[in-house]
Parts: structure tokens; C-alpha cells; sequence
């Protein structure tokens, strides 16, 4: 369908196009030209098609006189007007031979613009083996990403709200589908209810691995505290940076665990440590009775290696003993925290299809802490394997998520975090053992610039924050200034795609999710209701025998109401948990689910006693 016409500003790269008032398009909708350009192979001139993106609209009256007055003007235009539309277009090429190759000759003007067919359309995007995310903002034609591009590393960049964690979903299951064995850093917990859902998506195996011990987790995340060093402990501990003679007593404690697991092999840890500390306090001959245990670590081999500071020990503990108190009730919160231990746990037990690790719970140095020595592992594993070291070898390339990226890997004028310097490896680095970055963030000009930078596909979605914005454009050089300035302007879901990700700039709209996540808006109107936990937790323990367990309130809290009535003495209720629906009937006491049984203590009996509360 024609147009409009080719009017000005005609160059191989952009050209202006007067349309048809009567016949709206949509900006970023794609046009064509026909063209005529010389083929090197043949020396012939060949007749093709050119593709064109409009990246600006407006419109305008055709002609007004400057000397009238204003109300005359006015008066004119609305009585009678005549108006233009313009449009801006991004020359894309043609397609010659199944090559996309750039015109090197302008259209002519006067050259009608018609609007391109969704097949030319599809034909200019078609990748084999594609990651499908979703379709042009501006018609329904499918775009997939090149799978290859990831190893270039990937950020996706968005204001909150505008949907980068469902993109990043989005993205997961198809990196799932294609075999992807992928790791997801969730500062918040918003990525743990994909367990719940995996079912949907087919047979995988998703792990989730918490930090925090009062959070959701199939397993905790163990760091070695001997293999670790004494100030980052102290840094996660909370010691305040000036607290010397604490840190000190720390060390003192570390060095004195390390030479004992050394010399004779026994697994301590922070129980040890908080020992030697708590036997200082005690006094100098409690202390030597202590050292007397292990007197063969400073003996022969190991003496070589340095004395244990034994009257260090001694000295701090009669000059201060606060200190020493102080630095025990440290070590005491850190073994709260359930995160370290003698050993580390082994990458064997956390890995699946998909892992998850859950931060949820902790502070941010225990965060940053446990994203640093994590990353280092995987990235360590996967040189072992690529260069055939010792050690653990990761056999297959992982996919790593990093939610909240400006938390772990902040511009270095601004602070210093341990997983910079693990992030900023892999990113560097990556691409040649198969380690491959999906940074994440709502606040690009909170990233360190030469990580974001390493990710030359991007994902960029709606952003109004100036700084954020020219944090974009100093980081992509392929985001055209019209691009640019329309960020502000996409919908929720939208989002501009460029980079080896994809054979040209694109704009999308994400496709619906299959996998859930814990990422949206909070529904005041049902997060005002009465609590009725407390309710239903006594009307379960009445029927079961036993407090209700989280799972199962996790599980009932993803669930939706499809019908609810009283039939007489029983109450008959309809659920739909994931894509399947589910009857609950309550009856005496006694509930029986379609799915699970009669009598069994199931997330649907749990929701189903949940609604019953308000069945007059």
C-alpha cells in the first residue's frame, strides 16, 4: 500500500517522506522504497527493494503566511486545514541473494513509500534456532534473537516497572529451551517462584539456593571461612571500618584456624574461631591449655611457615578485653547468617538447568560477598575445564544473570565491592571459556561504565532519568539519537533491541511468560485486606494436627479463585493453580482436593480454607 512520497533529506543512510493524513502508521513501522543499485558481483544494476524504519512523526500545517495575526491563522487552520504528515526513516538496506547489504546510492526524490509486507518484514529478521522473546512494537511479525550473541555478554536496561525482570524471564525460558544451563544472582527473591513453575516450561531442573536460613531455598550457600580473608570477614561481619583492634582480634583467630586445619586436617570454621576467642577471655592459662592441644603446629615443618603470635593474643586479650569480646560477638552474627562454614559447598550440589540464588535476607556486604566468591568459582570452574586444569571443571557454558547489577559492580569512583572484580572478569574475559554475562539494572549510570560497556547487545526499555539515558548512549554505540529520545515514550513491555543479538536495531513487544516470578506491583486493594493468616493457620492445625509450612502457603499464594458456593453443610471451591483447575470441597472438616486426595494437607486445601473464611 502506497504512502506517501520521498521528499527531502535523501541520503543512502536516512530520508524524509511526506505520508498520507488519511492513512496513519506507526512510528518504528517499517516502509519500503523501490530502488535501483549497481551489483558488484555482476556489474549490473539491479532493481530491489529498500527497507526503512520511520523513527520520527509529526505533523504540519501545508502552508500558513508568517505576516497574518495569530487569531487569523488560527481561525484559517481550524476552519479549513491542510496538514502534512512527515516521517523520518532509518534506511536499513535490501535483500539481495539472502544477504542484507546497505544501499550506496540515495532513493530518488519523489519515489513512493509504501509500506512494507510482513513477510519482507519477517525474511529481514529470520534467524534459525532463534530465542523467540516477542514481536515488533508495530506489527505482528515474530522477532528472535541470535542465540550466538550472548557470548558478547547481554544488559538489559529499564526504569522500574517497565518490565525487565518479565523480559529477563522471558529470556530464561528460552535460553532453557535451547539447553542453556543458567545461574540467576536475585538480590531480592523475585526469581524463586520460577521453581514452582519450572513444570510448565518442560522437564528441567530448577535449584534454588538460599543465603539466609529464614528465607525460601532447597539449599544453603556455604562459604569456607578459612578459605576467605580475615577483612572481608570483618566487612561482612558489620565491624565498622576503624575498628582496629577488633579486626585484629579476627585475624589473630583466623591465623591461628587456618595453621591448625593445616597441620592436622580437621574441619574448623567459625565455631573454632569464636573458641579461641571466647578461651582469650577466659584468661592466659585457659589460652595456653588451648594452645597446648595443638603445640605440634608450631614444631618442625610448621614452624617454618611463622610462629603463631601466641603473646599477640595474650597482650590483646589483657589490654583489651572488649576487643576481644566485641570481635566474638561479630563472629557470633556471621554464624547467624548460616552462610559460612569449614568448607564451601560444593558447585556439584547447586548446579541444575537453572540455579537461583537467593540473597533475600542478608545486608548488602554479605550480598556482595557471596555474588564475588560465587562468580569466581563458576568462572574458575569453566577455565579448568576449556584449559584442562585441576580442580573442578564446569562442562558446558553457564548464562549468568546478575539482577540489581549496580548493586555488585558500581562505578569504582563511587564505591568498591568485591564482585566487581569478579564481574569485571568474567565480562572482560568470558566469551573464551563460555562464561556469559545478562547484566540487569534500572540505574545504568550507577554500573561501572567498562562492564556495561562489555555488553555490546542491550536490551533498553523505558527510561526517563537523564543520567540513565546518556549512560545508554555513552555505552551503545549503535542506539541512534532517535532511538534515544523516544526511550521515555515505550510502553510497559516495549523495549529497544540492538547489538549481535539481533540483525538490526529492532523495537519489540516482550511475548507473555510461561515461568512465574515475584517481580511485579503490589496489589494495594488485596494487600489492605484483612490478614486471615492467623485464621486459617488454626482452621489447618484443627484438621492436621500441625502448623501450616511455608511451602504450602508459597504454593496457595499463587493460586487464583475461579468459584466459590455453600452447598448446605459443604463448601465447594474452584482454584486454578498454574494452567489447571483444581476442586476443593470442605465438608465436617474434612476437605477433599481433585488433584491430591481426601485428607491431605495440599497448597490447595491450604487456599481453599483460605476462602472459605468469606463464603457467608
Amino acid at each position: 500500500m502506497r504512502i506517501g512520497y520521498v521528499v527531502a533529506t535523501a541520503t543512502p543512510f536516512e530520508f524524509v517522506a511526506t505520508l498520507d493524513p488519511e492513512r496513519p502508521v506507526s512510528l518504528y513501522d517499517y516502509v519500503v522504497v523501490d530502488h535501483v543499485e549497481l551489483d558488484n558481483a555482476s556489474g549490473e544494476l539491479v532493481n530491489v527493494s529498500l527497507l526503512g524504519q520511520i523513527v520520527k512523526l509529526y505533523r504540519d500545517p501545508y502552508s500558513v503566511k508568517r505576516d497574518l495575526p495569530l487569531y487569523t491563522v488560527i481561525q484559517e487552520v481550524s476552519s479549513n486545514i491542510l496538514e502534512v504528515q512527515i516521517a523520518k526513516v532509518k534506511v536499513l538496506g535490501y535483500v539481495l541473494n539472502g544477504e542484507l547489504r546497505q544501499p550506496k546510492q540515495p532513493p530518488r526524490i519523489g519515489s513512493p513509500v509504501y509500506l512494507a509486507e510482513n513477510e519482507q518484514i519477517a525474511e529481514l529478521f529470520k534467524v534459525e534456532n532463534g530465542l523467540c522473546v516477542g514481536k515488533l512494537a508495530s506489527r505482528d511479525v515474530a522477532v528472535c534473537l541470535d542465540i550466538n550473541g550472548i557470548r558478547r555478554h547481554l544488559a538489559v536496561i529499564a526504569a522500574t516497572g517497565s518490565g525487565k525482570t518479565w523480559f529477563s524471564v522471558v529470556l530464561i525460558e528460552e535460553l532453557l529451551r535451547r539447553g542453556a544451563k543458567i545461574v540467576v544472582i536475585d538480590p531480592h527473591g523475585e526469581y524463586v517462584a520460577i521453581k514452582d513453575s519450572i513444570h510448565r516450561l518442560g522437564p528441567f531442573t530448577a535449584r534454588v539456593v538460599k543465603v539466609s536460613k529464614h528465607h525460601v531455598g532447597d539449599l544453603m550457600y556455604k562459604i569456607g571461612v578459612l578459605d576467605s580473608d580475615p577483612e572481608a570477614l570483618a566487612n561482612a561481619a558489620g565491624v565498622p571500618p576503624g575498628a582496629k583492634k577488633i579486626r585484629y582480634a579476627i585475624y589473630l583467630a583466623w591465623s591461628y584456624a587456618k595453621k591448625v586445619r593445616k597441620a592436622t586436617g580437621e574441619k574448623v570454621g567459625l565455631a573454632f574461631m569464636k573458641r579461641v576467642l571466647y578461651t582469650a577471655m577466659r584468661g592466659e592459662n585457659a589460652l595456653q591449655k588451648l594452645f597446648q592441644q595443638y603445640k605440634g603446629i608450631n614444631d618442625g615443618a610448621h614452624k617454618a611457615e611463622g610462629d603463631f603470635p601466641l603473646s599477640d593474643l595474650k597482650q590483646l586479650a589483657a589490654k583489651d578485653r572488649h576487643a576481644i569480646f566485641s570481635a566474638l560477638t561479630y563472629l557470633k552474627k556471621l554464624s547467624r547468617l548460616g552462610v559460612f562454614s569449614s568448607r564451601s559447598t560444593p558447585l556439584s550440589k547447586l548446579l541444575g538447568d537453572i540455579t537461583i540464588i537467593n540473597l533475600a535476607g542478608v545486608n548488602e556486604e554479605v550480598q556482595d560477598y557471596v555474588v564475588s566468591h560465587l562468580v569466581n568459582r563458576l568462572f574458575q570452574a569453566r577455565v579448568n575445564h576449556v584449559r584442562g586444569l585441576k580442580g573442578y571443571q564446569l562442562p558446558w557454558p553457564i548464562v549468568l544473570f546478575v539482577e540489581e547489577a549496580h548493586r555488585f559492580a558500581p562505578p569504582k569512583a563511587l564505591r568498591k565491592t568485591r564482585s566487581y572484580e569478579a564481574l569485571s572478569r568474567v565480562a572482560s574475559e568470558g566469551r573464551k571459556f563460555g562464561a556469559y554475562l545478562v547484566i540487569i539494572s534500572q540505574r545504568p549510570s550507577k554500573v561501572d561504565p567498562d562492564i556495561i560497556s562489555q555488553c555490546q547487545s542491550q536490551v533498553i526499555m523505558r527510561i526517563v532519568n537523564p543520567k540513565d539515558q546518556e549512560a545508554v548512549r555513552e555505552s551503545s554505540e549503535l542506539l541512534a539519537q532517535e532511538f534515544l529520545e523516544n526511550l521515555p515514550g515505550l510502553d510497559v513491555g516495549e523495549a529497544v533491541v540492538l547489538g549481535p543479538i539481533v540483525k538490526l536495531p529492532v523495537v519489540i513487544k516482550v511475548r507473555d511468560r510461561v515461568l512465574e516470578y515475584g517481580g511485579s506491583d503490589i496489589d494495594l486493594t488485596t494487600a489492605w485486606k484483612v490478614d486471615k493468616t492467623a485464621d486459617v493457620a488454626q482452621m489447618w492445625r484443627r484438621i492436621f494436627n500441625s502448623p501450616p509450612p511455608p511451602s504450602v502457603m508459597l504454593s496457595a499464594s499463587r493460586m487464583r479463585l475461579l468459584h466459590k458456593k455453600r452447598e448446605g453443610n459443604k463448601i465447594v471451591i474452584k482454584l486454578l493453580d498454574g494452567d489447571k483447575e483444581v476442586d476443593v470441597v470442605i465438608e465436617g472438616g474434612s476437605p477433599r482436593c481433585s488433584v491430591c486426595g481426601v485428607g491431605k494437607p495440599c497448597s490447595h486445601v491450604y487456599k481453599a480454607l483460605e476462602e472459605a473464611l468469606e463464603v457467608v
